[in-house]
């Protein structure tokens, strides 16, 4: 009698064990679904992990303008922005998760996009890309950027890619496609117009909403690693 009081007791401590355990794990998930729907796109953890997989497995989780901001970005984002050549294979690039990384140009700030580097470091030799459809937004010097390029989606999400040594033959306003010439990789940038050679040859690529009224950047890092997927070939060497 008391083995058989005593397997009950076991199977009841058991049991409570078992659905405390289960409240508590359906408390936590709660919990990061509350954390994740309070977030905005401002959000500093939003911003990092933009575009990761833990993200979109996550997506529902998201907060309506994270949610809408990230299938933006996808919808309107066809090709990375520097192609490989169909001619010299030994035309690389290579980039890293550089988000936030330390920048120190008149002051300390944290680096907000991501740096493609020409693995061969001779400006004006890579060709840029649009990554989108879009408009032609900013073109010209910018101190921190050189000579710059923005490019606003149809969707709104705007694309910047800095340091160029050229322009294609665009202008502001103008159309452009995904894929098309915008211009070529340089070292251009960090003084008075004209300024070269401050640092390597590379594409600086930033990704910005605009959705709050407010320019808020996203880490490009993992968006690109997506785009190699549907890298294009141009004639060059």
């Amino acid at each position: 009698m008391r083995h058989g009081t005593g397997r009950r007791l076991l199977l009841l401590v058991l049991l409570f064990s078992f659905f405390c355990a289960l409240g508590a794990g359906q408390i936590l998930e709660q919990a990061r679904t509350n954390t994740l729907a309070g977030r905005g796109i401002a959000s500093a953890a939003y911003r990092r992990d933009f575009y990761s997989q833990e993200m979109w497995e996550e997506e529902r989780r998201l907060s309506r303008e994270c949610r809408s901001f990230l299938k933006k970005v996808r919808r309107d984002s066809v090709c990375f922005p520097v192609p490989a050549s169909s001619e010299d294979p030994s035309l690389t690039v290579s980039y890293e998760d550089s988000w936030m990384y330390e920048r120190s140009y008149k002051g300390t700030s944290g680096h907000e996009g991501t740096d493609i580097m020409a693995d061969t470091g001779e400006r004006g030799l890579y060709p840029v890309l649009s990554i989108s459809d879009g408009t032609v937004t900013n073109l010209g010097w910018l101190e921190l950027g050189g000579w710059r390029v923005g490019i606003t989606s149809p969707s709104g999400v705007y694309y910047y890619y800095a340091h160029l040594d050229s322009y294609a033959d665009i202008r502001e306003g103008d159309a452009v496609k995904a894929g098309q010439l915008l211009g070529f990789m340089g070292d251009s940038g960090y003084g008075p117009e004209g300024t070269e050679g401050k640092f390597p040859v590379h594409l600086h690529l930033g990704v910005y909403s605009w959705d709050t009224g407010e320019e808020i950047s996203v880490n490009p890092y993992r968006l690109l690693r997506k785009l190699e997927e549907s890298r294009l070939k141009y004639a060059y060497s």
